[in-house]
C-alpha cells in the first residue's frame, strides 16, 4: 500500500494535530516513494545504499527514529498513530524527527550523523549492529555514543500491545524516554 493512498478521516487528522499542522514543503513523497519502491525488499536481494537516507519528517531537531518495518514504506498507520502519541508525550512532533525504514533502505550510523545530524537516534526493533555499531545496548538502556543518546526498544507493535506485557513495555519506554529528553 502506498503512503500516499492511505486516508486519514478528518476528524482523527484533527486530533493528531490539536496544536498546529505541520506542511512538508521539504518532503518529496513521490520522489521517495519511487526511490525507495525500486529496491527491493529485505530477502530478496542485497540492499544497496541510497544516496541520500529518505526520511519521513523534517528532522528539525536531530531525533532519528529507525524501525523495521517491511511491509511499509515507513511506517504503518497504526503504529504511526502510537508514534505521535509518543512523541506528543515528549514535546515533539513529525517536524522535529526523522524515521527511517531500514527494511527498505541500508543506513548506517556514519551517514545518519553525517547527513541527518543525529543528536539522539531511537531504534525500534532494529539492533544497532544494524547500522553499524560497534556494541549492543539491551533494550530500553539509554547509550551515548560520539555525541549521540542512543536507546534500543522492541517493534512499537509489541509496545502498543493491550494488556499487561504492553502496559510493561510502555511503562519501560516511557522511563527511557523520559531520561533521553530530560523530561521531569
Amino acid at each position: 500500500m502506498s503512503a500516499e493512498k492511505i486516508q486519514l478521516p478528518d476528524f482523527l487528522l484533527a486530533e493528531l494535530y490539536k496544536g498546529s499542522l505541520v506542511e512538508l514543503d521539504t518532503y518529496n513523497a513521490e520522489a521517495v516513494q519511487t526511490q525507495l519502491e525500486e529496491q527491493p525488499l529485505k530477502g530478496q536481494e542485497a540492499i544497496e545504499p541510497l544516496d541520500k537516507v529518505a526520511f519521513l519528517g523534517e528532522n528539525k531537531k536531530g531525533v532519528i527514529i529507525i524501525v523495521h518495518q517491511p511491509d511499509a514504506v515507513f511506517l504503518l498507520e497504526e503504529e504511526l498513530i502510537f508514534l505521535t502519541s509518543i512523541l506528543k508525550a515528549c514535546h515533539l512532533d513529525l517536524a522535529d524527527i526523522a524515521i527511517i525504514n531500514n527494511s527498505r533502505q541500508e543506513v548506517d550510523y556514519e551517514a545518519i550523523k553525517q547527513q541527518l545530524g543525529a543528536k539522539t537516534i531511537l531504534l525500534f526493533d532494529v539492533e544497532p549492529s544494524a547500522i553499524k555499531l560497534p556494541f549492543m545496548i539491551p533494550a530500553f538502556q539509554v547509550q551515548k555514543f560520539s555525541g549521540s543518546t542512543i536507546m534500543v526498544a522492541p517493534p512499537l507493535t509489541h509496545i502498543n500491545k493491550a494488556g499487561v506485557e504492553g502496559k510493561l513495555l510502555k511503562t519501560k519506554l516511557w522511563l527511557s524516554l523520559k531520561n533521553v529528553f530530560n523530561i521531569a
